[in-house]
């Protein structure tokens, strides 16, 4: 009796070390098959004002670690986002969310112009929306550039609003 129960603890214990390296092989496969295609794969941003909803925010750039390896895409300014401004009422909450809890998610804004059909920033110098993330009181485009920090890594996206009170939807 005492040589069945041994043999029963020896293969309930090899079964229990196989599923915890089965779990670790799966990991690893999947982190590496992320990184191969990381656009797929990285968190998708969300970003309302007001009722309106801002579609195909894009993306600018990201660190992100898969596991042992992390894949970098360069980051670039916000003259290479090719940028359209969306109708948006003065002094409205800006709601920003991504499909991944994000750690830290900092919100900066620029005066924006309309130059051959698209829009970029004035100067492309940004100031951090410290206290409010609310549109300006004051008419006019605006660029904004949104940083958000994960457990894994970075992102940054731009987008651009057209602050109007004549969008007031009725």
């Amino acid at each position: 009796m005492n040589r069945i129960y041994k043999t029963k603890i020896r293969r309930y214990i090899i079964a229990a070390v196989m599923l915890v390296l089965s779990g670790f092989v799966t990991v690893a496969i999947k982190d590496n098959i992320d990184a191969r295609n990381p656009e797929v794969s990285l968190p998708i941003i969300n970003v309302t004002t007001g009722y309106a909803s801002i579609p195909n925010v894009p993306r600018a750039g990201y660190e992100w670690s898969f596991g042992s390896k992390t894949v970098r895409s360069p980051y670039v300014s916000s003259i290479d986002v090719p940028l359209v401004a969306y109708e948006a009422m003065p002094d409205m909450p800006i709601l920003i969310g991504f499909t991944t809890p994000h750690t830290q998610l900092t919100l900066y804004e620029s005066p924006g112009t309309l130059y051959d059909d698209r829009v970029i920033a004035a100067d492309d110098t940004f100031v951090e929306r410290r206290y409010s993330m609310n549109t300006p009181a004051k008419e006019g485009i605006y660029v904004y550039k949104v940083v958000a920090q994960f457990e894994r890594g970075t992102i940054v996206h731009y987008f651009a609003l057209d602050v109007n009170s004549s969008h007031a939807v009725y």
